[in-house]
C-alpha cells in the first residue's frame, strides 16, 4: 500500500514540476525584458563615396533577421514545453497505478493545455491577418500576452490586437498586455 501511495505522489510531483516548467518557459519568452533584448535591424553602410551603382544596400527592415529568429525560437521553445507537459499528462493517464483523481486531474489539465494551444494559434493567425505583423501569443491561466514585431504600434493596431485577444479568451482587458519587439538597433 505504501509503495502505491509513493508512486502516486511521485507521479503528481512530476506532473506539477512539468507544468511549472512549461509555465516558466512561456513566461520567460514572453517577458518584456527578453523581448527588448531581441533587437534586429542591419545598419545601412555609410556613404563613403565609393558605392557602385547596382550594389545592394541593406535598409531598415522592420522585421529583421534577429526578430524572425526570436519568434522562431520562442515558438520552438513553447512547442517543446507544450510537448513535455503533454507527455507527462499522458503518462499519468496511461499509468495503471494512478488514482482516479490523478487521472481525472491529468485529463482536465490536458484539455486546458490543448485549448490554450488552439486559442494561441487562432489568435496569432488573426493578428497576422489583420495587422500584417509577426506575433507570438501566450495564454496563461488569468492573463494573455502578445509579443508583436514590426514598426511601432499605433492606437488602432493595439486596439485590433486587444479586440482579437478579448474575443479568443475569457481574460479581463486589464490582464491583456501587448509587448512590442524592439527593432530600433
Amino acid at each position: 500500500m505504501k509503495k502505491i501511495f509513493k508512486k502516486r505522489q511521485l507521479v503528481l510531483v512530476t506532473l506539477v514540476l512539468a507544468l511549472a516548467a512549461a509555465v516558466f518557459v512561456n513566461w520567460y519568452y514572453s517577458n518584456p525584458a527578453v523581448a527588448s533584448d531581441a533587437r534586429a535591424v542591419t545598419s545601412a553602410p555609410t556613404d563613403s563615396g565609393d558605392d557602385n551603382l547596382g550594389d545592394a544596400l541593406y535598409v531598415h527592415n522592420p522585421m529583421g533577421a534577429v526578430a524572425r529568429e526570436y519568434f522562431a525560437g520562442a515558438r520552438l521553445n513553447r512547442a517543446a514545453a507544450h510537448d513535455e507537459a503533454r507527455e507527462v499528462l499522458n503518462a499519468v493517464i496511461a499509468d495503471s497505478n494512478a488514482s482516479a483523481a490523478a487521472v481525472s486531474q491529468a485529463s482536465e489539465s490536458l484539455q486546458v493545455l490543448a485549448n490554450a494551444i488552439r486559442l494561441q494559434s487562432e489568435a496569432e493567425a488573426l493578428i497576422s491577418a489583420q495587422t500584417g505583423r509577426e506575433n507570438l501569443v501566450v495564454i496563461g491561466e488569468d492573463s494573455v500576452r502578445a509579443v508583436v514585431g514590426g514598426p511601432p504600434l499605433d492606437g488602432a493596431v493595439a486596439n485590433q490586437i486587444k479586440e482579437i485577444l478579448l474575443q479568443k479568451t475569457s481574460v479581463d482587458v486589464g490582464n491583456i498586455s501587448i509587448v512590442e519587439l524592439d527593432n530600433a538597433n
